[in-house]
């Protein structure tokens, strides 16, 4: 050590800032082509440690040039072991970050080389801990947008792996704002951050929000795959049929999550869109989806189906005692029911929902007062009253002459601009 530590001295003296360079390069070129911890811990810590334990304290613009190198060694040179490389990898950090203000980028570039070890060990969190902690909003250093939404992206994605959709969902919110910027084009970025939100709003049981995420996805173009995948990707004999896997994909994991939403009108746009979408017919949850969509009774057969394709956050138990599923399935037949019966008693409708008539009274009204269906409650007469009135068949009516009105304005415009085409039938 006294031998490395003299060499050191030794480049101190020379005049020349570059020649420095030049010579501690050299030297740590040296030290990795035959490793040795203790040496190429020592070599560290003089390069970092203001002021060090011995000898004279490297300038910073010189120790700057020489880390960047040190840092690049470390993970790219094929002398060390994963475990070596992880061992100097976690001292850099400790170093660099003693001293952060003078070496943000050496830092930066080092906490990206661990992320990448810890990802590839599946450490999820500790790869998002490690890339949470380099600054993105500092003054010391230029940091692009583009680098800032990339950064906070692939630490949400991290997050989400975890399991910790919270610490996800912060970073997602701060790329927000970058990436719904005019002027920012990178399509990879974008799908990571939509598929970020759409797993975020699904983990968080907003099933709706999370539905209309995952069938933006499922729209997603060649031109976003490749950018995702990179440009090998074009090469592949079945990237067209890779493109369609993943599309049907997101559209099946939106057709989950619309089942899944609480039953009402908002549901049922996002169910008239996903159903009137032809792919949806190639998806494994189609029929389910189709029984919502028609106000369908669903039955127990065809609920223990569907749950063949649910994950674990979207079978927990909710604060009533019902299971994700379970309380959507209810929703939904006391919905259906809402069609068919212009009036029921507690007694029937749980029986109908399969639950006590406490609860299915308590359910028919929480529905009834977030304006879900239309109705009241006599609880003297232990009935419940559904609306059917006037003003259905009124919208009915308004949707009916609004759509007369468009075909009569599309054949008016062929008259008037293609003639030939509105010939008398002879």
């Amino acid at each position: 050590m006294s031998d490395l530590a003299s060499q050191l001295d030794a480049i101190e003296k020379i005049s020349t800032h570059a020649q420095k360079i030049d010579e501690y390069k050299k030297l740590a070129e040296k030290l990795f082509a035959n490793p040795c911890m203790d040496s190429l811990h020592f070599f560290l810590s003089r390069m970092a440690e203001d002021p060090p334990p011995s000898g004279e304290a490297v300038p910073t613009m010189i120790s700057r040039q020489v880390l960047q190198d040190f840092v690049n060694f470390v993970f790219t040179c094929n002398t060390l072991t994963p475990a070596q490389k992880k061992e100097l990898g976690n001292l850099c950090l400790a170093k660099l970050k003693a001293r952060l203000s003078s070496f943000e980028e050496q830092f930066s570039m080092a906490s990206e080389h661990m992320a990448d070890i810890l990802q590839g060990e599946e450490d999820w969190k500790g790869a998002a801990d490690v890339l949470s902690q380099i600054p993105l909003t500092s003054s010391q250093r230029n940091i692009s947008d583009e680098y800032k939404a990339k950064m906070y992206v692939r630490i949400a994605m991290l997050y989400l792996e975890d399991d910790n959709e919270i610490s996800a969902e912060a970073f997602v919110h701060r790329s927000h704002n970058i990436i719904g910027k005019p002027d920012f084009t990178n399509l990879q970025v974008k799908f990571q951050h939509q598929a970020c939100r759409a797993r975020i709003y699904d983990a968080k049981r907003k099933f709706l929000d999370a539905a209309r995420h995952y069938y933006e996805l499922s729209q997603v173009g060649k031109a976003t795959v490749l950018a995702v995948m990179g440009e090998e990707a074009a090469k592949l004999s079945n990237i067209d049929e890779m493109i369609e896997t993943q599309n049907l994909d997101a559209l099946n994991k939106a057709a989950i999550c619309v089942v899944l939403a609480p039953a009402g009108p908002d549901r049922s746009r996002t169910l008239a869109m996903l159903y009137k979408d032809e792919r949806t017919s190639k998806v494994k949850t189609f029929n389910m989806l189709q029984k919502i969509y028609l106000e369908r009774v669903v039955r127990a057969p065809e609920i223990e189906e569907f749950q063949k394709e649910l994950r674990p956050h979207q079978m927990a138990e909710t604060s009533d005692g019902f299971t994700v599923l379970q309380k959507a399935m209810i929703e939904h037949n006391l919905f259906a029911a809402a069609k068919m019966y212009k009036n029921i008693t507690f007694k029937e409708l749980g029986f109908f929902l399969h639950v006590d008539p406490d609860k299915a009274e308590k359910i028919a009204r929480d529905m009834i007062l977030e304006d879900r269906i239309g109705g009241n409650i006599d609880q003297i007469d232990g009935m419940i009253y559904f609306e059917h009135g006037s003003d259905a068949i009124k919208n009915w009516d308004s949707e009916i002459a609004g759509a007369c009105m468009a075909v009569n304005e599309i054949t008016q415009y062929i008259a008037d601009h293609h003639p030939d085409f509105v010939l008398p039938v002879e």
